[in-house]
Order: structure tokens, then C-alpha cells, then sequence
């Protein structure tokens, strides 16, 4: 009889399932939250890398500019360059991530990308300019005057 009394008490069962359910769906909601901060957080750094890279590219594009500028208004007052150099820095690293600028002759951008963001910056110079892609690690460059050549160079120091 003892048997047959407890496989009809309701009791217990509706005490275990009222758990496991509850103990379900907090655990779905946990995940549910965790995941979205993960997605969350990861959007915000491609966003601050991305506006980062839009600052680093502008700087370029002015500090180039700036050093065409110098070159032209000597040469426009009769004058010649015998010498130019213009040093500039750039971050080892944006956000701890390696990244990547490009100074391109063929279509006058500074292009700095990594696996993350990517920016284009136009600018426009009239000095002929040997374009050269770099890779983050260094922080100090230079942009020289070729007198020879009437170009543009850029290395790093």
C-alpha cells in the first residue's frame, strides 16, 4: 500500500519539476546576457579601433600635406630645397592590436587597416611621392626630400 501512495502523491513531483525549471531558464537568461556583453564589447573596440584609425590617417594626410606645403612655397619664392626632413610618430599599437598604414602614391591615401578596421584618408600634394606600406611596431618616421628626384620619401627612423 505504502508503494501505491507514493506513485499517486503529486506532492514531490511538482516541487522537483518547479525547480528544474527555474534552475532552466535562470541559466538561459545568465547565458543570454553573457553573450550579449561578449557581442557588445567586441563591437565597441571595432568601433574605437575604426575612429582611431580615422585620427592616425588624418594626422598622416596633414603631416604630408604640411611637408609638401613647406617644399612648394620655398620653391614658388625662388628658392631650393636642399635638404627636408619632417619626423612624425605614430602608435606601436591601437587597442593592443598590430595594425597596418599604407601611403599610397597611385591614388593619394593613407590607408590604415588591421584584421579589425579599416579607414581611408585622401590627400591631395603636387610633389611626386614614392608611396610604401608599414607595419606597427615602430613609432618614429621621417618624410625626406629627394632633391634629385623631386619626390617624396618616407622611412622609418
Amino acid at each position: 500500500m505504502k508503494t501505491a501512495n507514493i506513485i499517486k502523491d503529486d506532492n514531490a513531483v511538482s516541487i522537483s519539476i518547479g525547480f528544474i525549471l527555474t534552475f532552466a531558464i535562470t541559466v538561459i537568461v545568465f547565458s543570454a546576457v553573457v553573450l550579449s556583453f561578449f557581442n557588445l564589447t567586441g563591437d565597441m573596440k571595432g568601433k574605437a579601433m575604426q575612429e582611431s584609425y580615422r585620427m592616425l590617417g588624418s594626422k598622416m594626410s596633414t603631416e604630408l600635406t604640411i611637408f609638401d606645403t613647406l617644399i612648394n612655397t620655398t620653391g614658388s619664392y625662388g628658392g631650393t630645397v636642399n635638404s627636408l626632413e619632417y619626423e612624425f610618430t605614430a602608435p606601436a599599437s591601437i587597442a593592443s592590436e598590430s595594425y597596418s598604414f599604407n601611403i599610397t602614391d597611385a591614388t593619394n591615401e593613407v590607408i590604415v587597416e588591421s584584421d579589425f578596421a579599416r579607414t581611408v584618408t585622401p590627400f591631395n600634394i603636387s610633389t611626386a611621392l614614392n608611396g610604401r606600406k608599414f607595419y606597427s611596431g615602430a613609432e618614429n618616421y621621417e618624410f625626406t626630400y629627394d632633391t634629385a628626384n623631386s619626390t617624396i620619401n618616407i622611412k622609418e627612423i
